[in-house]
């Protein structure tokens, strides 16, 4: 009865050491059924916007194509944060996600880019979407890279807005170091470039020196777009994501994906998709025949990039589609395909939360003469450890909880330990299972040339010889030297071969029960 109730109070004491975990399953399925979203958060203030330059195309379509780089206003960006309801763990990763439109429209509103957020969110994780200045010259190739320079510096900015509050009040309970970026089209250009657009020398020639005609005989300078985290606040921060999402997304240039920018990147892209290149080429190639003058550089699409991280061991994973187009992620006009939001947190999960598979150390073989066992595990790869055991109480907990003892029961059919360690993420890891015999003898027999009698990989059962071994030391056609020294061992049995030589020094004795005894 003592052994139950001290069973009892010490397994209340590891689960307590699980900081109250309650899901099993954080990132890999939604397990909050509720979230919170807070409106219309600034993070940028006062950050130059191109005017629209007016002309037929701009009128007719209504959209911002042909802006005029060299005169602005002064905008301010928006955020909205999503956090799972009920969370009590006070150091999570966000997820920045940038919604698709050409860099001349769209919203953070749209419904895909907040679906995926909210999904994001019932998984665990802090979302958000925002706001990135929009519009672009289409008639002109060097111009146009201004527009996603822009996009990538406001993708930076919200990267900082996370870092700069968990430097101070942390009110979303963030980790600076496990903030993430992704987004759709042109908000997938943001985030890929966020990853590998990171020094000024890969800066494109147009953010810091160009001109543009405004009419006949008539040229203006445009402003310098000055450097990656110069534009917006929290300037002191670097705005640079530790990870990437990409869905029908492409860069600049493969040549900008270096050894050194080690970034984790998940892509989504089908084959026909007829806006930004599967390979390589210029976005909107379907309707560039239908615009006098449209001029927009070649970029390189997810299949290229994937080659090169491939090619540079960059860790990255790809999912290739034939029949999605463009919006590679919805699968009608309110819901997601079912295998976007699973794919981004596993793969942010496997690589950057999740704690690796840890081992168990500790006896397998169990004498009936001495039922307790301490087993341990590394106590510097996770957070928390949870411990549970078949056959046996656990008799005593550590802190930290990376050191168990067991008391054994003999009459339980089945005997074993496993082990799930968590991140301080609460991701859980790989589960660990070790199988445990109880008997009244083992054979333990002697595996290598010479060595020390006290070294347990030696022997066959990975166990120093205890009182219920039967020690055999098979035949061997050259000398055997076993050296025992400055202890005592109790065996059942000790059977010696050929050229078998065990040397006792320093006072050390072998004791060999009698059989049966």
């Amino acid at each position: 009865m003592k052994l139950r109730l001290l069973f009892i109070a010490v397994f209340l004491e590891v689960l307590s050491c699980l900081n109250a975990q309650q899901f099993e399953n954080r990132y890999v399925s939604e397990v909050f059924t509720n979230i919170s979203e807070t409106t219309n958060v600034r993070f940028s203030t006062n950050v130059p916007a191109p005017k629209p330059g007016g002309g037929f195309y701009e009128t007719f379509t209504g959209y911002p194509i042909n802006v005029q780089e060299y005169d602005s206003i002064l905008v301010n960006l928006n955020m909205n944060i999503f956090q799972p309801t009920g969370d009590t763990l006070s150091i999570r990763p966000v997820v920045i996600i940038c919604f698709g439109g050409g860099f001349v429209a769209g919203s953070k509103d749209h419904w895909s880019i907040r679906l995926l957020a909210q999904s994001l969110a019932k998984r665990g994780f802090v979302t958000a979407v925002i706001d990135y200045r929009l519009g672009m010259n289409i008639f002109n190739k060097e111009l146009s890279k201004r527009a996603v320079y822009r996009g990538v510096q406001d993708g930076r900015s919200a990267v900082r807005f996370f870092k700069a509050d968990a430097a101070g009040a942390n009110i979303y309970k963030i980790d600076s170091s496990q903030i993430y970026i992704g987004g759709h089209s042109a908000g997938a250009f943001v985030a890929t470039h966020n990853a590998y657009l990171d020094t000024e020398a890969k800066r494109p020639l147009s953010t810091i020196s160009a001109t543009q005609s405004c009419g006949f005989f008539c040229t203006r300078t445009c402003y310098n777009q000055r450097c990656l985290d110069c534009v917006g606040d929290n300037k002191s921060f670097n705005g640079k994501a530790k990870a990437v999402f990409s869905l029908a997304g492409a860069i600049g240039d493969t040549l900008y994906m270096e050894s050194t920018s080690n970034r984790v990147l998940s892509m989504f892209h089908s084959t026909d998709d007829a806006t930004v290149p599967f390979n390589k080429g210029v976005p909107f190639s379907s309707i560039s025949s239908l615009v006098i003058g449209f001029d927009l550089p070649e970029v390189f699409g997810s299949n290229l990039m994937h080659t090169r991280a491939t090619n540079l061991s960059l860790v990255d994973t790809f999912k290739a589609y034939t029949n999605r187009g463009h919006d590679v992620h919805e699968m009608s006009a309110t819901e997601l395909h079912n295998d976007i939001v699973p794919t981004i947190a596993h793969w942010f999960n496997q690589h950057l939360l999740k704690p690796p598979l840890h081992t168990i150390s500790g006896k397998k073989n169990i004498c009936k003469s001495a039922l307790t066992s301490t087993y341990t595990t590394q106590s510097n790869l996770a957070a928390l450890y949870k411990w549970e055991v078949t056959g046996g109480a656990m008799a005593m907990s550590a802190t930290p909880a990376n050191v168990i003892n067991i008391v054994w029961d003999t009459t339980a059919t089945l005997h074993k330990i496993k082990l799930t360690p968590y991140s301080k993420w609460e991701s859980a890891g790989d589960s660990t299972v070790l199988d445990i015999q109880i008997a009244d003898q083992f054979n333990n027999t002697w595996t290598q040339t010479s060595g020390n009698w006290h070294d347990q990989s030696a022997w066959l059962l990975n166990q120093v010889p205890e009182s219920c071994h039967n020690v055999v030391f098979p035949d061997k056609s050259i000398p055997t030297n076993i050296l025992h020294s400055n202890s005592l061992s109790e065996i059942k049995s000790l059977t010696t071969g050929q050229n078998t030589i065990i040397t006792l020094s320093g006072g050390s004795q072998i004791r060999v029960k009698n059989n049966g005894n």
